[in-house]
């Protein structure tokens, strides 16, 4: 019985240590740089601040926000510079919910689509332009 109880405890020392050594690289889906900023539906979303700008939307790394809503990246179909097809989940006056929303870059940068897709979507479809101020 010693020698079970010594053999164990020498195939416990030799096992690795799996949970120092990941066994892959897990990549964090974040929105492209490109994206990312201040924009305006109008010039006067871009010059107001707060409530006012209800045409402003507010793009960083894993969220965008618009109007009195919050929207978190999720589920990502496509991701690359110019263009994101993701699922997002939103939370806003008291409310949770989950909407598919592409967001479209223009070649020149200065203009990104936004458009929320699926069965129970309302019918988005918004041209943001560049705030100057980013």
């Amino acid at each position: 019985m010693p020698f079970a109880l010594l053999s164990l405890l020498q195939v416990g020392f030799c096992a690795p240590d799996q949970a120092s050594t990941p066994s892959e690289v897990v990549e964090l889906e974040v929105l492209p740089e490109e994206m990312r900023g201040r924009w305006g539906l109008s010039d006067a979303d871009c010059s107001r601040g707060g409530a006012d700008a209800e045409g402003l939307m507010v793009v960083t790394a894993r969220h965008f926000t618009v109007y009195d809503s919050r929207a978190t990246l999720r589920e990502v179909a496509h991701l690359g510079p110019e263009k994101v097809a993701a699922e997002f989940a939103f939370t806003g006056a008291g409310a949770t919910w989950s909407q598919d929303v592409s967001l479209t870059l223009a070649e020149d940068g200065e203009t990104l689509r936004r458009q929320e897709t699926g069965p129970q979507a309302a019918p988005v479809d918004l041209t943001y332009q560049r705030c100057d101020d980013g």
